[in-house]
């Protein structure tokens, strides 16, 4: 009898260390790079012109992971339960498919969400079909998730079967197809003429909204201004303005009043940037800049004849002066306005 319980011992001993050990792995693939945070994207005037010049030619945009991103971060915002935070939503390229992540913290947890699957378009819709959900590396079952998500869907956002769609219905461009090829989202548009008071009349997000409206303002856009073969024309004025114009000579023109106001507000958070870097090198750039926009309140002004100027200060600074600078920009100056900023230092 002795020698029987004897002999149980290692048995019993060696499933302890076999469940230890499972519970050890299934851990650790749960928990798989859950420490991964998304970078911060920036919607861009490049992108908001690529898709003009795209829609007035009835042409494809190509989107880089960069500015598919940019666009995702106008339209989401940190989900948060009582138990769950999804901190962000980042997407990528395999092959052609799109991966997406989520870094989640669930009941202080943090977690990584990824899914994989194919994009299309059809009937108005953008589709996303997707072939897994991961918790970390290990795979969800996809009807649970779909289930889970199905009633958090909104703003266009429905589950059809097993595809998560979004309806195109009210966006201010018209799409014609959505397709992934060689790490990029080729999106074709159909050929129409687009405004900026169009666009702002979409069913776009506040973000895009104000966007739209400082790159309307600091590119001295007109609300009404057409785009022609990807190029921004403002509005011909009429005879009387033109004669009276042509009055004043060389006078500078001032700029309406919302252009000043975007411009003033540029203008501070520049000021702040300057207090916020250590280096006389760093403050000699943001001074040139602070400059041309002072001077694009005046209507007549070039700003681009001067970026020249401040693109070659900006390369005289070290890796860690320039890291610093756009730190100390990206936190000032209002999102919307930091692309304008970035194309004076050709980033």
């Amino acid at each position: 009898m002795g020698k029987l319980k004897s002999r149980k011992k290692p048995v019993i001993l060696i499933i302890i260390a076999l469940f230890v050990v499972a519970v050890v792995v299934f851990a650790k693939l749960v928990f798989w790079n859950s420490s991964y945070s998304s970078p911060k994207y920036r919607f861009s005037a490049d992108l908001l012109t690529k898709v003009l010049k795209a829609q007035e030619s009835g042409g494809t945009a190509e989107l880089s992971k960069d500015e598919v991103n940019g666009v995702i971060s106008l339209y989401f915002k940190q989900y948060k339960t009582s138990d769950l935070v999804v901190k962000s939503v980042e997407a990528d390229f395999k092959d052609d498919k799109m991966v997406f992540f989520a870094p989640v913290t669930y009941k202080n947890f943090n977690l990584l969400l990824s899914s994989q699957g194919d994009v299309s378009f059809e009937k108005g819709k953008i589709i996303y079909n997707p072939e897994y959900f991961k918790l970390g590396k290990i795979a969800l079952p996809k009807s649970y998730v779909l289930k889970k998500l199905q009633p958090k869907l909104k703003n266009g956002m429905a589950l059809e079967g097993d595809s998560i769609t979004i309806s195109t219905s009210g966006l201010p461009i018209s799409i014609k197809n959505i397709n992934v090829k060689d790490q990029k989202l080729l999106v074709t548009l159909e050929k129409k003429q687009l405004n900026i008071e169009d666009m702002l009349k979409g069913k776009i997000s506040s973000s895009l909204q104000n966007f739209i409206k400082n790159f309307s303002n600091v590119k001295n856009l007109d609300p009404s201004t057409k785009t022609n073969n990807g190029n921004t024309d403002t509005k011909i004025k009429d005879s009387s303005d033109q004669s009276s114009s042509s009055n004043t000579g060389s006078s500078k023109t001032p700029v309406s009043q919302e252009r000043q106001q975007a411009l003033n507000r540029l203008s501070g958070g520049l000021n702040a940037a300057s207090g916020a870097v250590s280096t006389g090198g760093q403050k000699a750039v943001i001074s040139q800049m602070a400059s041309i926009v002072n001077n694009m309140k005046d209507s007549s002004y070039n700003p681009y004849s001067a970026e020249g100027s401040v693109r070659a200060a900006y390369n005289k600074l070290s890796s860690q002066e320039k890291a610093e600078l756009k730190a100390a920009i990206g936190s000032n100056v209002d999102s919307s306005a930091v692309s304008i900023l970035s194309s004076m230092i050709g980033n």
